[in-house]
């Protein structure tokens, strides 16, 4: 399940990762498996053809796998590293919904960023770690100043 952390609750001893497109190529491009595949294909809807590479979904073409999008990468940057805590307001829709469905992470946003398909998630606020389990209380949570 996900862990959320909203402005002041990331603890000391944790990494948070800001840009995810330089963290993605310098660190996560190295960890890649058939485990990415997938989740290209539902965010970016491309092909991975090699840790390296991909086919475009517009024309097909061989490109590098940096030109993911931003969203793609943050969420390879949550599967393959969790326990680091990566931004997540880069993303759009899509890439929400796969991140609130990852098994294990940790994202952070200063403002509610929230799928509408989320199941439970953990926060992390200055009180304690506790579950949550619907949208209307996540983003009540949020949005509570501690």
């Amino acid at each position: 399940m996900i862990t959320v952390y909203k402005k002041g609750t990331v603890p000391k001893t944790m990494e948070l990762i800001t840009i995810n497109d330089i963290y993605f190529n310098q660190t996560t491009v190295l960890l890649l498996d058939n485990r990415a595949a997938d989740i290209i294909g539902r965010i970016d809807g491309s092909v991975m053809t090699g840790q390296f590479t991909i086919l475009s979904r517009f024309d097909g073409m061989a490109l590098n796998i940096d030109k993911l999008s931003t969203g793609c990468k943050t969420a390879l940057n949550i599967l393959y590293n969790p326990h680091k805590v990566f931004d997540i307001r880069e993303c759009g829709d899509n890439a929400l919904d796969l991140i609130y469905a990852l098994p294990e992470g940790n994202i952070y946003c200063d403002y509610p960023l929230i799928s509408f398909d989320m199941n439970a998630v953990y926060v992390s606020d200055k009180k304690s770690v506790r579950e949550i389990g619907s949208y209307e209380e996540l983003k009540e949570w949020w949005q509570d100043e501690d």
